[in-house]
């Protein structure tokens, strides 16, 4: 499944750079997809946590805790933390989505697992940039959509990982 989405976000860069490069010049700023993504974000997050206090006594007395701390944190980010919020999101997904990888790699016995264990790494340091320095991103963005050659080549690089991923899914995990 994360190949796909892999593949989903990519392919366009290879299809229409031009579009694509616009695209992904104005996205870290895009407080659209900042809000749309954080709002994804902060609905795993309550749900899974919700999720975690209702399985054990012990964590009981979170549970209101959660059920109004979440929103309101979301809602305090929403409003007040409009800076690059969209590369925000995008990080915290990536943690959400590495500790997944992580997770079914631990499930799996093949030695490919260490293929998506060290990726899932690499995107644990991609989120924490992300988060700590995303005018380092946005630049980086800028180097990699510079024109529609290189953003073809770099989205081609991408499609591969999401092949690979596909392939690992379907045939390991």
């Amino acid at each position: 499944m994360i190949g796909v989405a892999v593949i989903a976000l990519r392919l366009p860069g290879v299809l229409w750079p031009a579009k694509y490069r616009a695209f992904a010049v104005k996205f870290p700023r895009s407080l659209l997809w900042g809000r749309i993504l954080i709002g994804i974000v902060s609905a795993i997050v309550w749900v899974v946590m919700y999720r975690a206090a209702s399985e054990s006594d012990e964590w009981q007395w979170t549970k209101p805790l959660i059920v109004v701390g979440v929103p309101v944190a979301f809602g305090l980010v929403y409003y007040y933390g409009v800076h690059y919020l969209a590369l925000r999101a995008s990080a915290a997904l990536l943690l959400m989505l590495a500790k997944l990888m992580v997770d079914a790699a631990d499930l799996s016995v093949s030695p490919l697992r260490l293929f998506i264990t060290v990726l899932a790494y690499f995107w644990v340091i991609a989120a924490i940039w992300m988060t700590v320095a995303p005018h380092h991103i946005r630049d980086l963005i800028g180097w990699a959509t510079v024109d529609d050659r290189r953003c073809r080549y770099l989205c081609s690089w991408g499609l591969v990982l999401g092949v690979v991923l596909v392939f690992l899914g379907i045939f390991v995990y």
